[in-house]
């Protein structure tokens, strides 16, 4: 159809104000239990998707404001969002197409799904998707109405707006008004391909982004008893410090964007462990590493007497300037004077390796991300940038 009709399913038309982006919420359920004897913990994902949501801000002015709370005012039930951070602008069609020509890798289509023609606030049509093709969408029935060029385009999602939705009249035509969509659809994406893998678990071999200095700490599962009259009483039966970080991520293409979203995908929340690097310099190579040999020799850290056998003390990431990643386990320590040598489960290269050219060698831990929930702000659509943060917990490896 071409703008609304009494009969007609109902769209939110009115676009956002990207001053301060488009919020998407990706929510994941895990039942996560641990043993407080051992720390060992067992991961379900109790969803077989996320639920998901949008929020953002309309800075609407005349007819796009009077229209906006028309809507609220007037409707209530299921919309039909467009996914704003897939936009696009496509050529020119004419009415009874049966054919628009877009691209589609890495965008919100589904075959059997909708996606929306837009160029006003009332001013737009539904389109029904038959198949996601590489070069467009075949569509179930013909265009209704002529598409110029620069018509936008949008994937279609059914959702229930939130309560609230305030608004702020800046004057009595101009109105600022923060609004949250819930995805009232299943919204699969497909997870990671050709994922790295270290001992049976996938491995984290994408370097977070630095800008933002990235944040580490330790904590244990004591339990305490204290009656508040003497002194405290601490039982730490699993006497291990688990790591738990953060990661943050700027994202700046849509192949950038489609990657992080396959491995939010592929985690589940806190269903699925992941090796996670410290991507940090946490043990210092002083000699060169000789070609077929597993010792390596580094500068004293102390990892003879505190990290020897620990778990995810074991597991190292050992990270090549020319982009090369090393994925190793050491199985002995052994101090010498202001260093320590280090054997390794096996070799790393037929040739000797130069301590210049290491760029770290960083411990790994097995993880899994820290909460259900993840945000992913879209400061443009996704051929442009968006961030998101992703906390780490380590838990006990299972190899």
């Amino acid at each position: 159809m071409v703008g609304f009709t009494s009969s007609g399913e109902k769209i939110w038309p009115v676009t956002p104000d990207w001053t301060n982006g488009v919020q998407e919420n990706l929510s994941w359920l895990s039942d996560v239990m641990q043993a407080s004897a051992t720390a060992v913990s067992q991961h379900r994902g109790l969803r077989i998707g996320p639920r998901r949501s949008f929020i953002f801000e309309l800075l609407a002015d005349g007819q796009e404001r009077r229209v906006a709370d028309m809507l609220l005012a007037g409707h209530r039930g299921v919309w039909l969002l467009p996914i704003w951070p897939d936009v696009q602008l496509i050529g020119a069609h004419a009415e009874a197409a049966e054919f628009i020509t877009c691209k589609t890798p890495g965008f919100d289509f589904v075959a059997g799904g909708k996606a929306l023609l837009w160029s006003a606030v009332n001013r737009w049509e539904i389109v029904q998707i038959d198949t996601v093709e590489a070069l467009g969408l075949a569509l179930s029935s013909p265009l209704v109405g002529n598409w110029p060029s620069g018509t936008r385009l949008y994937p279609l999602r059914r959702a229930r707006v939130q309560d609230g939705a305030e608004e702020v009249l800046r004057n009595d035509s101009v109105g600022r008004r923060g609004i949250a969509f819930d995805i009232d659809e299943v919204s699969d994406w497909p997870a990671l391909a050709n994922l790295t893998t270290y001992l049976a678990h996938p491995v984290l071999d994408v370097r977070p982004d630095e800008s933002d200095d990235p944040a580490a700490s330790y904590a244990g599962l004591p339990q305490t008893v204290d009656y508040e009259t003497s002194l405290p009483t601490v039982h730490d039966l699993p006497r291990l410090a688990l790591r738990a970080q953060q990661s943050h991520w700027k994202l700046w293409s849509r192949a950038e964007h489609t990657w992080f979203r396959s491995l939010l995908y592929t985690l589940g929340g806190r269903r699925t462990p992941i090796w996670v690097p410290s991507f940090a310099s946490d043990l210092k190579p002083v000699a060169a590493i000789a070609g077929g040999t597993t010792a390596v020799s580094v500068e004293w850290a102390g990892y003879t007497l505190f990290g020897k056998g620990k778990a995810n003390r074991k597991d190292v990431l050992i990270e090549l300037f020319d982009g090369t990643k090393l994925y190793r386990r050491i199985t002995n320590a052994v101090e010498a004077g202001d260093t320590e040598t280090l054997t390794l489960s096996s070799s790393l290269a037929s040739v000797s390796i130069a301590p210049g050219a290491i760029r770290a060698i960083s411990f790994m831990a097995l993880s899994t991300l820290a909460s259900d929930e993840v945000e992913i702000d879209h400061t443009t659509d996704q051929d442009g940038e968006a961030t998101a943060t992703t906390g780490w917990q380590a838990v006990v490896p299972d190899v």
